[in-house]
């Protein structure tokens, strides 16, 4: 790896390794200061690389290309097209790539390597911090600072390992999908990226899928355990890393590893420690964080916003973004068919039975303008309304105005309880998962009771299908197909995929993992173009 030039306040240059070169390191102090300044005021030190990383989290983009890069979100929304669920309507520029997944086929493409910029910024200004902190610190204000460094690199190796390698485990025992077969048993062993730490010198090799867990797990639960014993379990706002944050991605890498004593554990703090939604504000439109249930997200105003490269433009039919001039977004007609009438969240999405209480709601197009069926002319049917920048109460006067300005929810409540359930599954509690997913559901659907056989197989097959319709467009369902190894199937009878894109393809196709970006190549001497993806 080249080395990345942290710029010094007073105009000194240090070195720190890295896989980009170009990444932006925003911390800055001096060796022989540090101590001095620190004594006093820590976050003169530090404050700017926290700021750097939430920065790059809402927004980061290298290349602007289609305006489909922007931080966190992006990846929310194009890993969702990844998967069963989300329906690009059209061939719509990056988007399609991923949705017909191209995305592992050209390592001169540039989302990829803007996905892989991005991740080891957050690396590299994670460990401009560490650097400054001494193993001996006992000041909590300057630990804090660590904590934060420690949340944002095992959230960004966590990231990275789901697209650039295979899962730790694909598949679970007993479950509807099973364990994978061409990679059967632990994926430790397989490649996933290099590691750099604070200390890390030199052009550093892929490490295997076992170190980067190792690490991930190491920073997370560090960090954890410092915001749990210091008051920051649950901070006043949820735009900062606390230890909600740092729980519920270390809930996601246990239950990737099948550590499900581990993985139930975070699971109850983040369900301890916050609120769900109500019904009402189920329906707000997914664009404020002052919601009670979310966990992690930013604050969009006028000042930090942008307008075109955005999830809201990208998501909003509402706005006057992509999602509002015909690059419409629509979910999958068998995910459909498992929300009965009963279920608000069947008003997330304009269908035939739903099309006259929404058009008196929200002032969809007249209903002339839908159709039924894929490749056609006009409107999808179940085209989404979930996300509206504005908020779902300001369309039908505003119809969306200020609709760029919607905040980005990264983490909500609510995935602990779904992902809680799916762990008693795993531990044939099967009673208590039925529960925790009943009194979940119920909010949404008054009229749910769980009807399936009291089977591993069949409770979790119906946690997996309550989840993705509660997080459709979210990013979940991409994880989760991957670690549960739930194939693509959207070649079947009825369904509303775009034909070019209607493959039925299982999780060990290579098309899933995203190769290692040409840049790095050229610039790192220990990868090479033979040490690419190909399991």
């Amino acid at each position: 790896m080249k080395k990345i030039f942290l710029i010094l306040a007073v105009g000194v240059a240090a070195t720190l390794s890295s896989c980009i070169k170009d990444a932006e390191v925003t911390a800055y102090v001096t060796p022989d200061s540090k101590d001095a300044i620190a004594a006093e005021d820590p976050g003169k030190i530090f404050d700017a690389a926290v700021v750097g990383i939430y920065t790059d989290i809402q927004s980061y983009v290298y290349a602007n290309q289609q305006h489909n890069n922007f931080g966190q979100k992006s990846f929310d929304y194009l890993s969702s097209l990844l998967g069963n669920d989300l329906i690009m309507t059209g061939r719509f520029g990056m988007s399609f790539y991923h949705y017909q997944l191209s995305s592992w086929s050209d390592y001169s493409y540039w989302f990829v390597e803007n996905r892989w910029r991005e991740y080891y910024n957050h690396i590299a200004n994670a460990n401009s911090i560490l650097s400054s902190i001494s193993a001996d610190e006992t000041n909590p204000e300057v630990l804090k600072y660590k904590a934060y460094a420690q949340t944002a690199r095992g959230y960004a190796y966590l990231h990275l390992s789901y697209l650039f390698s295979l899962p730790y485990y694909m598949g679970a025992e007993g479950t509807a999908w099973g364990m994978n077969t061409k990679y059967s048993g632990s994926n430790a062993d397989a490649p996933c990226v290099p590691i750099i730490k604070e200390d890390t010198q030199g052009d550093q090799p892929r490490a295997t899928v076992g170190e980067v867990y190792e690490l991930i797990l190491s920073d997370l639960t560090a960090a954890y355990d410092f915001f749990a014993a210091n008051g920051m379990l649950k901070t006043a706002t949820p735009t900062d890393f606390d230890g909600l944050v740092a729980a519920n991605y270390l809930m996601r890498a246990h239950m990737i590893m099948h550590n499900w004593t581990e993985a139930e554990k975070y699971a109850k703090v983040i369900i301890d420690n916050s609120q769900l939604a109500t019904a009402a504000q189920l329906m707000q439109g997914f664009s404020d964080i002052n919601l009670p249930n979310i966990i992690f997200g930013a604050d969009i105003t006028v000042d930090n916003t942008t307008i075109y490269i955005s999830y809201f433009s990208q998501m909003d039919m509402f706005g006057d973004g992509y999602g509002g001039i015909g690059v419409w977004r629509a979910a999958d007609a068998s995910l459909m068919s498992h929300i009965p009438s009963t279920d608000i969240r069947r008003d997330w999405f304009v269908c035939p039975d739903n099309y006259a209480k929404l058009a008196a709601e929200l002032g969809l197009y007249p209903e002339v303008y839908y159709q039924v069926g894929p490749d056609g002319g006009g409107l999808p049917w179940y085209q989404a309304c979930k996300f509206v920048g504005a908020g779902r109460a300001n369309v039908v006067d505003g119809y969306g105005e200020g609709w760029e300005l919607g905040d980005y929810i990264y983490l909500r409540s609510e995935e602990a309880h779904f992902c809680l359930a799916e762990i008693y599954a795993h531990q044939n509690k099967l009673d208590d998962a039925i529960k925790v997913l009943s009194d979940l559901i119920v909010v949404r659907d008054a009229a749910y009771a769980y009807d399936g056989a009291k089977t591993k197989a069949d409770v979790i097959t119906e946690i997996n299908i309550q989840k993705r319709i509660e997080f459709w467009g979210e990013g979940l369902e991409f994880i989760d197909n991957r670690r549960l190894n739930i194939p693509l199937t959207r070649n079947y009878e009825g369904s509303n995929h775009l034909a070019a894109c209607a493959y039925n393809v299982g999780q060990e196709d290579n098309r899933f993992v995203y190769v290692i970006p040409v840049a790095e190549i050229e610039a790192n001497s220990m990868i090479d173009d033979e040490d690419q993806n190909v399991h």
